[in-house]
């Protein structure tokens, strides 16, 4: 009998014959945040960790690809030894508790309605334990190999293993919407990378003030991350005289366009966006449309029916409302306050090329700067890893 971790999936199931690639990459992650050196093993459809350590529950509850945790003892499975060991797991003894089990392995001596009842019976004379209906509950998986029991069921926050739906580039204002989009395609296999613009006079001072705390929040989900610090002050000069009211849909253009050239660059299958549809001016439907880029990348809106106290929720949900809710100047805070809520794609296109926005983009791809982030065994790294043209 030993202690362990048994790491429950949900989705990875359905996957048919490219289980094993979601299950190695799960694993991947497992042993990224924990540490190359864990015992990690795989027995039939759960993954299983070996005496484990006292924060190994609270990191891995966070990953995504895990459904739930079962944080109990591992034995043989023989009937004597699973009884023995279902009376240390329920030491103290609890008024009362419902046992449920799973026989995946059908060869044993047992049915699971008879193991059920053998333990029920031992309970109830060993430890005056009353069987019942309950929500405090005995679990006890038995494979072909090895019984698991445990009382205590740790929920995680499902969906696949961040790395095995491809490589996306999210554009992080710093407000809640860009922030919570990232996470929802982290929690649907995404290795989400970051493209910030700011004002700041240097791209440490934007870190400083916010961007460092939020990117951390970010990659405890994300685990390797990189974070492009974008100084969009060439797009303001070029527009600063203009006084148009498009000025806020020739920056997300230029936005896109930027991150478009980076996605060329850096091998990413699409571009995300945190627009929830007719939530400012710039995303209207109209305004949407309107805004195109020269390359064929796909944009990915997580967000784009949801409205903002969903998306606050979620944030909450996982962890993001304090750094997103810091004191920042924003990009969009300092541009037109009265901006077109309905223009056509072409009237975008003619002052974009009238104003030679295009320039813009290509001195801010040449100050990009880079920097590396990941999580693991637990601790978050941050270092600059240099500029995005080098």
């Amino acid at each position: 009998m030993e202690r362990v971790l048994v790491v429950h999936h949900s989705e990875i199931v359905l996957k048919g014959r490219k289980r094993s690639y979601f299950e190695m990459k799960l694993a991947d992650n497992i042993r990224q945040v924990l540490g190359r050196g864990v015992c990690l093993v795989r027995d039939e459809n759960r993954l299983v960790l070996c005496n484990p350590s006292t924060s190994a529950v609270e990191l891995l509850r966070k990953m995504f690809g895990v459904s739930h945790l079962g944080v109990g003892y591992r034995c043989s499975p023989e009937a004597g030894e699973i009884s023995e060991t279902a009376l240390k797991v329920l030491d103290p003894p609890p008024p009362a508790v419902d046992i449920d089990v799973k026989r995946s392995y059908k060869q044993h001596p047992f049915t699971s309605q008879q193991l059920r009842r053998q333990l029920a019976e031992i309970v109830r004379t060993r430890l005056g334990v009353e069987v019942c209906k309950n929500e405090k509950k005995l679990y006890v998986e038995v494979t072909k190999s090895n019984a698991y029991l445990y009382v205590e069921k740790v929920r995680g926050f499902g969906g696949l293993p961040v790395g095995s739906s491809g490589n996306v580039l999210c554009l992080l204002s710093g407000g809640v919407d860009s922030a919570t989009a990232s996470v929802l395609l982290m929690r649907r296999g995404c290795r989400v990378d970051f493209l910030h613009f700011h004002s700041y006079r240097s791209s440490q001072e934007a870190l400083e003030m916010k961007m460092k705390e939020l990117v951390e929040r970010l990659t405890l989900y994300g685990l390797r991350t990189r974070l492009y610090m974008a100084d969009f002050t060439p797009f303001y000069r070029i527009v600063l005289e203009s006084r148009t009211r498009l000025e806020l849909l020739l920056f997300r253009k230029y936005m896109l366009e930027t991150a478009s050239k980076i996605v060329e660059h850096g091998g990413y299958r699409a571009v995300a966006l945190g627009d929830s549809l007719a939530q400012t001016a710039s995303q209207t439907i109209v305004n949407i449309a309107a805004v195109k880029t020269s390359a064929d990348v796909p944009v990915f809106r997580p967000l784009i029916g949801m409205g903002k106290d969903e998306i606050i929720e979620l944030a909450g949900r996982y962890g993001l409302l304090d750094a997103v809710q810091k004191q920042y100047k924003d990009c969009c805070s300092i541009l037109a306050r009265h901006p077109a809520t309905s223009a056509d794609w072409r009237s975008v296109e003619e002052k974009w090329a009238e104003l030679g926005v295009e320039k813009a983009v290509d001195e801010t791809l040449e100050r990009v700067e880079v920097f590396g982030c990941t999580f693991k065994a637990g601790v978050f790294r941050l270092s600059q890893t240099g500029r995005v043209l080098s």
